[in-house]
C-alpha cells in the first residue's frame, strides 16, 4: 500500500506548497464565493483549487509550450479542462478519505505526527532551507503538523480497510490470468494526435511502407520514434490499459487498428512474445496481492463517492 500513501502524501505537499489555506475541516460548510466545492460538508476553497490548477498549467506549458493550455487533447478536452477535472477529482478523493477516517474514529499518535514531520523535513537540504520555505509560504510548523495529521489519518484509514485483505487462491489465479503475469511482449508503436492521422499511417503501412521508417518520420513519441518505434519488452501492467489490451491481443508481426490513450492514438506492431513457464501464481503472489489491493482501493473510493454529498460551485 506504500504507493497509495506516497500518492496521497504528494497531494498533501501540493496542498501545503500551493494553497496553504488548506482543505477546511468545518462541517456543514456553506457554499459561498470562496468555496469551490464541498464534500460531505468539508470545503475545497477556490484559492487552493486555483493555485493547484496554476501549478499544472505551468507544468504543461513548460513541457509542451505556452499555447498548449487551451489546445484539445485526444480525449476531446482541452488541457485546461482535463486538469480542471483532475485537480477536482484528487482533492475530492482526499476529502472523501479524510471524512471516512474521522467517521470511523481513526486516530493519530504524537509519535506518528513527529515522525511524519521529520519525513517532511527531509524534502529540504537543511534546517535553513526548511525555515526559508516556511517563511516564504507564510506557514507555521503547527499548520504543517495539522495538515500532515490529516494525511496520517487517511493512511491509517487505508491501512485499516485495505492492508488486511487476503485474496483467496481463486482470486489470485483469476488476476494472474487477467494480468498475463507470465507473458512479456515486444512491440513498436507510432503515436499521432488524431484517429484520422492514425488511419492514414495504417494505410501507408498496408501499401508496403516500412513501419520503423514511418515511426521515425511521424511519431510524436520522439524517444521511441528515433528507434523505429521500438518499446522493447514489457509486461501487461507496465503500459496503460488500452495499449496493453491491444498489444497482448496481437499476433507476432500483426499491426493494430488505432488505439486511443491519454497520449493520443497508437498504431502498434507486435514483434515478439515470450511466455515464462517459471512464473506461476505462487511465484508472483506478492505482486498479485498488491494488484488485488489496488483494485480494492479503487472500489473503496467508488463506494465512498457513491454515498457522498458532493456539491461543486
Amino acid at each position: 500500500m506504500n504507493k497509495f500513501k506516497k500518492s496521497l502524501f504528494l497531494i498533501t505537499l501540493l496542498c501545503i506548497a500551493l494553497a496553504f489555506t488548506a482543505c477546511t475541516n468545518k462541517n456543514d460548510q456553506v457554499m459561498d464565493d470562496n468555496t469551490k466545492a464541498t464534500v460531505n460538508g468539508k470545503a475545497i476553497l477556490k484559492e487552493e483549487y486555483d493555485d493547484a490548477l496554476a501549478y499544472y498549467k505551468d507544468y504543461v506549458e513548460y513541457q509542451y509550450g505556452e499555447d498548449i493550455w487551451e489546445t484539445e487533447t485526444p480525449k476531446g478536452l482541452t488541457y485546461k479542462e482535463m486538469y480542471e477535472e483532475y485537480v477536482m477529482d484528487e482533492m475530492t478523493k482526499s476529502l472523501l478519505l479524510l471524512d471516512a477516517a474521522e467517521k470511523e474514529g481513526i486516530t493519530v499518535t504524537e509519535e506518528e505526527k513527529q515522525h511524519s514531520l521529520e519525513n517532511f523535513k527531509t524534502n529540504f537540504q537543511n534546517d535553513e532551507e526548511y525555515k526559508s520555505f516556511m517563511e516564504q509560504k507564510g506557514m507555521t510548523e503547527e499548520f504543517v503538523l495539522q495538515e500532515l495529521t490529516k494525511e496520517i489519518l487517511i493512511n491509517n484509514y487505508i491501512t485499516s480497510k485495505i492492508d488486511s485483505l487476503n485474496p483467496n487462491d481463486d482470486e489470485l489465479k483469476t488476476l494472474f490470468e487477467e494480468m498475463k503475469m507470465n507473458v512479456q511482449v515486444k512491440a513498436s508503436h507510432i503515436l499521432v494526435d488524431t484517429e484520422e492521422e492514425a488511419l492514414k499511417v495504417i494505410e501507408r503501412i498496408n501499401k508496403g511502407e516500412d513501419f520503423a521508417e514511418l515511426a521515425k518520420e511521424l511519431s510524436t513519441d520522439t524517444g521511441s520514434g528515433l528507434n523505429g518505434g521500438d518499446l522493447d519488452y514489457f509486461s501487461y501492467g507496465q503500459m496503460v490499459k488500452p495499449f496493453s489490451e491491444s498489444a497482448f491481443a496481437l499476433e507476432i508481426g500483426e499491426v493494430s487498428q488505432p488505439v486511443q490513450s491519454d497520449f493520443g492514438y497508437h498504431i502498434i506492431k507486435l514483434t515478439d512474445k515470450i511466455v515464462d513457464e517459471d512464473k506461476t501464481v505462487e511465484s508472483e503472489k506478492s505482486n498479485l496481492i498488491e494488484y488485488y489491493k489496488t483494485y480494492k482501493f479503487q472500489d473503496l473510493l467508488e463506494e465512498l463517492k457513491s454515498t457522498a454529498v458532493i456539491v461543486i460551485n
